[in-house]
């Protein structure tokens, strides 16, 4: 079953406590925590000093970082420390891919690759057998609140696909712009983890647990596509 995975980038910063564990009440299975250096994108959002102590207070919940940084390798001793489940990086970010992968998985946390809006899933064909997930944008990355760019179905179906000819195992998340619609979408063409955010739990009207628990039901009810099922 897909499962909801929630943007913190999303959550109010005076009250991120209470809204994790609202989160999780509604039936959140992961946290996601975007750390961004400022130039890869032109935002800053947490911290790994933050990360660290959203870890020490739900060590019971799996985390995912999301590292949208031009040097990942620097950031390699910040993952050790706070020693997510889940860590990812974008393509283009480095030209050593392969070998931040295996940094990744070498301090025993699942590496993953990021791809953004305008690259082709044919630029995983070096790692993709190698990676533990990869992680689609439907929106531009560095901020919360854009709408989800329809081509990322296809992507998403593209990917998929690829998946069952090699048979591999690694899992899809798609992150951005993720809503009550798009999202159990997804979730029938092959997506795995969805991290949502304003559209899903941070931003409606019936509060965040309530909001959340109704997006996992509408996931639960999710059927595959027939595009899927014929594959």
């Amino acid at each position: 079953m897909t499962i909801l995975n929630p943007t913190l980038a999303c959550a109010d910063p005076l009250h991120l406590a209470r809204e994790i564990d609202d989160v999780v009440a509604g039936g959140a299975r992961m946290l996601h925590v975007d750390v961004m250096d400022g130039h890869y994108v032109p935002n800053l959002c947490l911290s790994f000093d933050q990360a660290a102590a959203i870890k020490r207070y739900r060590p019971d919940i799996p985390m995912d970082i999301h590292l949208m940084a031009d040097r990942p390798f620097d950031w390699l001793g910040e993952l050790e420390r706070v020693h997510p489940e889940m860590a990812s990086f974008h393509l283009d970010a480095t030209p050593f891919a392969l070998r931040m992968v295996k940094k990744i998985q070498a301090l025993g946390i699942q590496a993953g690759v990021v791809l953004n809006p305008s690259q082709p899933v044919s630029l995983l064909d070096e790692v993709i057998d190698q990676v533990d997930y990869v992680l689609l944008m439907g929106v531009e990355p560095g901020f919360s609140g854009q709408r989800f760019f329809e081509q990322t179905y296809r992507r998403l179906a593209e990917l998929d696909r690829l998946r069952k000819q090699r048979q591999l195992s690694f899992r899809i998340l798609v992150d951005g712009g993720i809503d009550f619609e798009n999202g159990p979408r997804c979730a029938a063409l092959g997506a795995d983890i969805l991290v949502g955010g304003a559209f899903v739990c941070f931003g409606q009207p019936d509060g965040i647990e309530a909001s959340a628990r109704r997006f996992v039901q509408r996931l639960e009810s999710t059927e595959p596509t027939a595009e899927r099922k014929a594959q």
